[in-house]
Parts: C-alpha cells; sequence; structure tokens
C-alpha cells in the first residue's frame, strides 16, 4: 500500500512533465505579446481590410514589399496578398510557433464568410526586427478551410474542405478529386505530435492507477480477514 501511494502521484507527475513540452508552443512576454497583437491588427485593418495602404507599406519589410513601387503598392493593383473582409477579432487570432534573435514566426488565423461560404485562412507569417523596429516580413496564406457543410477531402476546388499548399504541388490532389487526405496546420500538428509522445506515459499511468486499485482491495480483503478470525 506504501508502495502504491509513492508510484502513482510519481507516475502522474512524469506524465504531466512529458506532456507539458510536447504541446507547449514558444514563449513570448508580455510586452512581445502586446507589441504582435498591435503589429498583427495594423497589418489586417490596413492591408488586408485595405483600409491604409500607404500606413501598410511603412510596416511591410522588405522581403514582404519584393519588387512592387509604393505607388502600385497604394494603388492596390499590386499586393501580395488576399484582399478580404476579415471577420474576427485581429489581436486574438495569432499563435506564434517559432522564433529566432530577430524573428517571430506566426499563425494568423482569418475567418470570412457567412452560412456555407465561411472560411478560415490560415496565415503563415514572419515578423523581423530591423533598426529597432518590428516589420512584417512575410505573410502568405498556407491553408484554406471551408467551414460551410457540404465540402469534404483536400484539393484545390472549392468543393474541397482544405486547399493547403501541397495541393498544388505535383503529385499533389487533383483539383476535382476530392481527397480524403487533409493538409493539417500548426496547432493541430502540435497537439497530434505531443498526443503521440505522452501516449506511453498516459500507458503508464492506467497501469499505475489499476495496481493502486487492487492494492487497496486487497488491503480491504485482509483487514476484513483478520477481522473475522479475532472475533
Amino acid at each position: 500500500m506504501a508502495r502504491a501511494r509513492i508510484v502513482v502521484p510519481l507516475v502522474v507527475l512524469c506524465a504531466l512533465a512529458a506532456a507539458t513540452p510536447a504541446l507547449a508552443l514558444p514563449h513570448v512576454s508580455k510586452t512581445q505579446s502586446r507589441m504582435i497583437s498591435n503589429l498583427v491588427e495594423r497589418w489586417v485593418n490596413d492591408v488586408v481590410r485595405g483600409r491604409d495602404l500607404a500606413d501598410g507599406w511603412k510596416i511591410a519589410g522588405a522581403a514582404e514589399r519584393g519588387a512592387i513601387t509604393h505607388k502600385a503598392w497604394v494603388s492596390g493593383r499590386e499586393l501580395p496578398l488576399l484582399r478580404m473582409d476579415v471577420l474576427n477579432n485581429p489581436r486574438t487570432s495569432w499563435y506564434v510557433t517559432g522564433r529566432g534573435p530577430k524573428e517571430l514566426f506566426l499563425t494568423v488565423s482569418l475567418k470570412t464568410g457567412h452560412g456555407n461560404n465561411r472560411k478560415m485562412y490560415e496565415n503563415e507569417t514572419t515578423l523581423k526586427k530591423v533598426h529597432g523596429r518590428w516589420l512584417v516580413y512575410a505573410f502568405y496564406t498556407d491553408g484554406i478551410f471551408r467551414l460551410g457543410k457540404g465540402h469534404y477531402g483536400s484539393c484545390v476546388s472549392s468543393k474541397c474542405q482544405v486547399t493547403g499548399i501541397n495541393d498544388y504541388k505535383a503529385g499533389g490532389p487533383s483539383s476535382g478529386s476530392g481527397s480524403s487526405t487533409s493538409r493539417i496546420s500548426g496547432a493541430w500538428r502540435t497537439l497530434i505530435v505531443g498526443g503521440f509522445l505522452t501516449l506511453p506515459f498516459m500507458v503508464v499511468l492506467t497501469v499505475g492507477l489499476i495496481f493502486f486499485v487492487k492494492s487497496r482491495r486487497a488491503r480491504r480483503a485482509r483487514l476484513a480477514y483478520t477481522a473475522s478470525r479475532t472475533t
């Protein structure tokens, strides 16, 4: 019994300790979190929603501007992204997937449409600190999730539930195939991998709990037997 009391807590602690790193995303400070929220909101309002393209130019990094001239950018004729009417709050639409000394890698999820036309665009985003200022160095759609009814599979067709970058690659699902192989992004990949990594510890935890329950039952049986012999 005493051994069970020690084994079970240790098993629980080991399982929790193993699960936490597997599921954890890169940490950012409160100051960085506010900076990211402000910059993402400004970028979505200025460029994605198209409310202030001139201001959007100021926070676009060289890689995002590419060969686009200021005049073409501000006119809206040549933008390196899809303009859309975003419905969700940009400040709470992002999560960090990686980081470097002067770089932050995010996934920004933007929702559009209503009813069967509802979509979620997963945008891979890179923020880079240049001369003390954080700029949007990359912003591109990595996947489109169609949230309405009647969409199935993964392909480039609007009939499919998911369209990812891999669908456009050679050998990927064709535009009408309706393949059931979905492209899974950032957070889901982390959760799935974390689940596989923690599975052995959950098995150990289950065995430990079974051992604990059986030990308690055996102790109760011994006590009952001893009591019956002394009466």
